[in-house]
């Protein structure tokens, strides 16, 4: 080993002239003198450092057990895991929380289903009422669908994506934001964006997704469920 730090000394001086040979070639402005310092001494420097300092020779006669020790352990992870995570139960054992999980899935699995079709039904036998304007057009699962995301199931401007946006979306349910509104106004944000009126352009317009009578509904519906009164 002692043999073997004797060169160290000699390897730094090698070392640091390269470096300087490296930094001082792109000035002489010569194109394959550029290319020869940047690539050929970087890789006699590499070749320095991982035949002197890396022991590559040294590991080379572990390196096979390393490997060999490494896929036994990953075995015996793999082993020691899979029960549980494939099966719930064994000759000794039991995964109650996993069993529990899966039967709570299935069961609000079928009383979704349920859900769904009651609400289908009660759908069916209601009227028309003031959040929808154009026919089959649903303008509060439009809100909630598209609207909510920023402005917040309350109306309030407390949605999820509102919290990093800079102004803050419009709170609905502020007397305030209502002073100097009115139906033609908002229209005309929803259609076109609030840059058609000096806006954020944060709030894109909607007319690619929605025509002139859906957006009325959506108007319709703002009013009649956030508008203070």
């Amino acid at each position: 080993m002692s043999g073997h730090n004797i060169n160290y000394k000699k390897i730094y001086y090698t070392l640091l002239v390269l470096l300087v040979i490296s930094v001082a070639g792109p000035f002489l402005g010569i194109f394959w003198i550029t290319m020869l310092t940047a690539f050929g001494i970087a890789l006699v420097k590499a070749n320095l450092v991982i035949q002197n300092f890396m022991h590559l020779r040294e590991e080379r006669r572990i390196i096979k057990w390393i490997l060999v020790t490494s896929l036994v352990l990953m075995a015996l992870m793999v082993a020691g895991v899979a029960p549980d995570v494939y099966k719930h139960d064994g000759q000794n054992w039991e995964n109650i929380a996993a069993k529990a999980a899966v039967a709570r899935g299935i069961d609000d699995g079928a009383a979704d289903h349920a859900a769904t079709d009651d609400a289908a039904a009660d759908h069916a036998d209601e009227e028309a009422d003031n959040s929808s304007v154009a026919s089959g057009f649903d303008a509060r699962g439009a809100y909630n669908g598209i609207c909510a995301a920023c402005h917040g199931t309350a109306g309030d401007g407390a949605g999820p994506a509102g919290g990093a946006m800079n102004p803050q979306p419009t709170d609905f349910t502020d007397a305030a934001f209502w002073a100097d509104r009115d139906d033609a106004r908002i229209f005309n944000v929803i259609k076109n964006g609030a840059a058609a009126v000096g806006g954020s352009p944060s709030m894109v317009g909607w007319s690619t997704t929605y025509d002139d009578e859906q957006i009325e509904g959506l108007v319709q519906y703002i009013n009649s469920e956030f508008r203070p009164h």
